[in-house]
């Protein structure tokens, strides 16, 4: 079988406020390629879809291991890789260019969520979060996306430059969960985020900047104790978090927990982070799968 590992490369210039390690794949390209077949081939892109074309053309792959997140530097080019391999007919990792488009628009997303009975975050209530409706990475977030009225609210959304989300801040506990399967989330690895010294949110410094104070503030434990109730309520909500959105192979559901105990989703994340030691890489680890099984069981979905 022969698999080409293709990912994105950084644009010659990122957008403002942006961390250029957010758009640099090829730490995560080396890493999968790592566990894969001697003869894997490995392609940065820039995007253009010639490119793809003439690469796919020139490999011939029987599968491709889709790290394209943003084609041409543009995170809303994202789904477009995964339709022109749709396109072209070549089986691929991940989930399809319906489910990565539905996703990365958090306000549609969260409207299927609702139809289909998956909690969310509630609308018209304070405190409440400002964030962007179409990004991703934590982008744009920090203290001042947490909004107590509506001058706030106009502030935040005039600090964003695209469309913005308005939703209830839950206070409660906050969840990381990884699933993975062929077409059903057979496997869950859940992390919980602490929050430290005053933070009350994953910033994009606690995402992106390892030196950062929010990033020292966010660690993630996979070993916190979850009452098996909670435990199993989680995991109810991520298969119907699964089912609503299509989703296949992989992705990450981050859920926390309102006022009153209760779960909601905030995202959802088809194409979250397969970079080493972070990300679903350490989420399939810490649930006792090697990373080697899991990029070659994702290989195996594909060609399914």
């Amino acid at each position: 079988m022969k698999v080409l590992v293709l990912h994105t490369v950084p644009p010659e210039a990122v957008p403002a406020g942006r961390d250029p390690g957010e758009f640099d794949l090829s730490g995560a390209a080396a890493n999968l390629a790592a566990v894969l077949p001697d003869d894997t081939v490995v392609a940065g892109v820039r995007g253009e879809p010639r490119e793809l074309i003439a690469i796919i053309d020139a490999c011939r792959p029987d599968v491709v291991v889709n790290a394209c997140e943003a084609p041409l530097g543009r995170t809303d080019f994202e789904a477009h890789a995964a339709a022109l391999f749709e396109w072209l007919g070549v089986p691929f990792t991940g989930s399809g260019s319906e489910t990565l488009a539905l996703c990365r628009r958090k306000d549609r997303a969260k409207a299927v969520l609702a139809a289909q009975r998956v909690p969310v975050p509630r609308a018209g209530l304070f405190p409440c979060i400002v964030k962007p409706a179409d990004e991703d990475g934590s982008a744009y977030i920090d203290d001042r996306s947490i909004c107590e009225d509506e001058r706030a609210v106009e502030r935040a959304v005039a600090h964003l430059p695209g469309p913005a989300l308005v939703e209830e801040f839950l206070p409660g506990r906050e969840f990381v969960v990884s699933a993975w399967g062929r077409v059903t989330p057979d496997h869950l690895s859940i992390g919980e985020t602490a929050f430290l010294n005053g933070l009350r949110l994953i910033s994009y410094a606690a995402k992106w900047d390892v030196d950062s104070a929010d990033f020292a503030n966010s660690p993630l434990d996979y070993r916190s104790a979850i009452d098996p109730a909670l435990r199993a309520t989680l995991q109810s909500i991520v298969h119907g978090a699964w089912r609503a959105v299509g989703a296949r192979g992989y992705l990450r559901v981050d859920i926390r927990l309102d006022a009153d105990g209760n779960p909601r989703v905030l995202d959802v994340n088809p194409n979250p982070e397969i970079g080493p030691g972070v990300g679903i890489c350490r989420a399939v680890e810490e649930a006792g799968w090697s990373f080697e099984r899991f990029v070659r069981q994702q290989v195996e979905w594909a060609c399914a």
